[in-house]
């Protein structure tokens, strides 16, 4: 009888959190899509890890905006670029350090409980970019996910 009782207690208080979620004011926020159609090099190998470079378009109406990409606002799974710049091709590419690279994909192979049966076989860790635009465009949110093709090394290291 108690295990009834606090059941219904507990989706109570999932019904209530769930509805202060939906509507509170950053739910209601739009989040452009971005398309992330490069994440270099690949394959991206974890045991001789370079820089990652994750490259994205942007567009509102077909038209490009990834000159109004804040850069300072940008994130690749919580972790900062160490430099950013424009391609001739339209992209925003966000370069990020190799140590930073090497531990957020080792979190999301833990995470996903990622095994690779072969390790001379490429896998794909799916990462996820955001962001947010210069003031002139409202500060508006966008996020893009991607894929890395990644190497495994001949011995992984223990988990964190």
């Amino acid at each position: 009888m108690k295990t009834g009782k606090l059941t219904l207690i507990y989706l109570a208080m999932l019904v209530l959190l769930i509805g202060v979620i939906l509507a509170s004011p950053g739910a209601s926020t739009n989040t452009l899509i971005a398309e992330v159609p490069i994440i270099e090099p690949r394959p991206y190998d974890l045991g001789n890890p370079d820089e990652l470079r994750v490259h994205v378009k942007l567009n509102i109406s077909g038209e490009s905006i990834v000159n109004q990409i804040n850069a300072s606002t940008v994130l690749l799974e919580g972790f900062p670029p160490i430099s950013t710049w424009l391609s001739k091709q339209s992209e925003f590419i966000a370069e990020f350090d190799r140590h930073c690279a090497v531990a957020m994909i080792w979190g999301k192979i833990y995470h996903l409980g990622i095994t690779v049966p072969k390790p001379w076989v490429p896998f794909k860790v799916p990462l996820t970019i955001t962001g947010l635009l210069k003031d002139e465009y409202g500060g508006t949110a966008w996020a893009g996910t991607g894929e890395a093709k990644v190497l495994f090394p001949e011995s992984s290291p223990p988990p964190p």
